[in-house]
C-alpha cells in the first residue's frame, strides 16, 4: 500500500555548514534516526535546481519565488501512522545535538494528504 499522508518541509542548509558536512550527518545521523521510527514509511530529498516563475501554461507563479536549498518528503500510511510516528518521538527523543537545530533552516513545513493523477495505460 502506498502513503496516503507527507509532511513536506523546504530549507535551507544553514550557513556556516558545508555541504559536504551537512550531507554527512544527513546520510549518516539524521535518516537513520527518522527512519528508526517504526511509523515513517521513507523520505524522499528533492535538492531545488531553480524557481520556476511561470508554469507549463505560461501562467506567472509568484511575484517573488520562494528560493531555498532543498524539499523533503516525509512520507506516512495515514493521519494514525503521523500521530503515532510523533507519539514515538516523544518516548525516543532525537538527542539535540544530533537534530536539525543549528544545520536546517526551515522556510516552510506541511502536512499533506496524496491523491494521485496517472497516466492510464495504452
Amino acid at each position: 500500500m502506498s502513503s496516503t499522508l507527507k509532511a513536506i518541509l523546504g530549507y535551507n542548509i544553514v550557513e556556516g555548514v558545508s555541504v559536504e558536512e551537512y550531507e554527512a550527518w544527513l546520510w549518516d545521523v539524521h535518516y537513520p534516526d527518522l527512519l528508526a521510527n517504526p511509523f515513517i514509511d521513507h523520505v524522499e530529498l528533492n535538492t531545488v535546481v531553480r524557481p520556476i516563475t511561470t508554469t507549463s501554461a505560461g501562467t506567472a507563479t509568484a511575484e517573488t519565488p520562494l528560493v531555498f536549498d532543498r524539499i523533503a518528503e516525509l512520507h506516512f500510511l495515514d493521519h494514525d501512522a503521523y500521530a503515532r510516528y510523533l507519539d514515538w518521538f516523544k518516548d525516543n527523543p532525537i538527542p539535540r545535538e544530533r537534530s536539525p537545530e543549528g544545520r536546517s533552516e526551515f522556510v516552510f513545513y506541511v502536512l499533506t494528504e496524496v491523491k494521485k493523477a496517472e497516466r492510464q495505460p495504452s
